[in-house]
């Protein structure tokens, strides 16, 4: 894999996305964590599912134990029920010195357990802010980005690492996007165009049937990957064989994301207009089941590991009232339940056994999330 440091400079419109979430980090004051405050939410007797009234009769059987929130934490994954990865600001290091005036602490990654509410570092670098960390399904190895002055880099380490005073990395040089396809290997764009693959074992190559594409986001399972090109007027999402090398367009104009579900048999696509977003339920050739919400705002979809539901995060308009929050959606009952007020700018993470999701929010100056107990 290749050991350059050097990053060359974006070039592309759709990386602002991205590094708009670290450049945020610049600004950040010091950050407390309120442990011992948990706030209960109970969803309201009536809520408007995709415009229509629905009665608490019609509702998913869901009910929310507590909400626990972390200010100034941004939770990117799990690695057992009780423990989180997460990045905060290390007050262990000196501030960002990289930064004229800054009064910015380097952000580490950390575990913490949520039961004893211990720290475990797995990063920490002077001048640096880590984030975005996710962990392979097999929770070896661990994927983060970092980010001072200049571009995102992204970065591979072993877990088995973590206890070691030097941390071995790969730097995936080439990467805007990366992420994990399976317990080896991570996909993503490349600032070059095109996509990539990179695996654990320090190899990395570009998908020589995609080196043309000018992509916005890229996504594989299996022997498919899905990828949405910026290409033309508007976003379209193809999808490309990897047995016969055969691309297909899948006839979805202004899509602007899509989840794969973790059979890969379904997905979640987010499209976009001028004025509204809207959430689908597709088969894996992108045809729509289903409209799951509609609204001013869809930020993140995220399926339970069971598939049986999704959460997303939704801002809309009912009646001349502006609404956000998280919402449940059972696969089963095709119904929504609202289950949080006030979430926007969200990235959802179902804890592995399904019974808490964590939501981190992106506001104007840092990142805050909370834990949902579910049961």
């Amino acid at each position: 894999m290749s050991k350059d440091k050097g990053m060359i400079h974006i070039k592309k419109l759709k990386i602002l996305v991205l590094a708009a979430l670290v450049l945020s980090t610049l600004t950040a004051c010091s950050m407390r964590q309120e442990e011992n405050s948990p706030v209960n939410v109970v969803p309201s007797e009536s809520i408007t599912v995709n415009g229509n009234k629905s009665t608490d009769t019609d509702l998913p059987s869901i009910s929310i134990e507590k909400i626990d929130k972390y200010e100034g934490m941004e939770i990117t994954d799990w690695l057992n029920e009780e423990t989180v990865v997460l990045s905060k600001e290390n007050e262990e290091l000196q501030k960002m010195s990289l930064l004229e005036n800054s009064e910015s602490y380097p952000k580490s990654i950390y575990l913490y357990n949520l039961h004893t509410k211990e720290y475990k570092t797995v990063k920490a670098q002077k001048n640096m802010f880590l984030g975005g960390a996710t962990l392979s399904p097999d929770k070896k190895h661990l994927l983060y980005y970092e980010y001072s002055i200049g571009d995102i880099a992204y970065y591979l380490m072993s877990m088995n690492a973590v206890e070691q005073s030097t941390v071995p990395e790969d730097n995936l040089g080439i990467a805007y996007t990366a992420e994990w396809t399976d317990d080896q290997n991570v996909i993503g764009a490349s600032f070059y165009g095109g996509a990539y693959l990179a695996d654990t074992s320090r190899n990395l190559t570009q998908i020589a049937e995609l080196q043309e594409e000018q992509l916005f986001t890229v996504k594989k399972t299996q022997d498919k990957i899905y990828y949405i090109t910026t290409d033309g007027p508007t976003f379209q999402l193809y999808m490309l064989d990897l047995v016969t090398k055969v691309k297909k367009n899948l006839k979805v104009e202004n899509a602007e994301g899509i989840t794969l579900s973790p059979d890969g048999k379904q997905m979640l696509i987010t499209q976009g207009t001028e004025s509204t977003r809207r959430l689908f339920l597709a088969d894996a050739e992108a045809n729509v089941l289903r409209t799951i919400a509609e609204g001013s705002e869809v930020t993140d979809a995220s399926w339970s590991p069971n598939q049986q539901m999704i959460a997303y995060q939704l801002k809309s308009n009912i009646n001349g009232v502006d609404t956000n929050g998280l919402y449940l959606y059972d696969v089963v009952t095709d119904k929504s339940v609202q289950v949080a007020a006030n979430v926007g700018n969200a990235n959802i993470r179902w804890s592995p056994s399904g019974n808490k999701i964590a939501v981190t929010e992106l506001d104007e100056r840092n990142y805050n999330s909370s834990i949902i107990y579910l049961k």
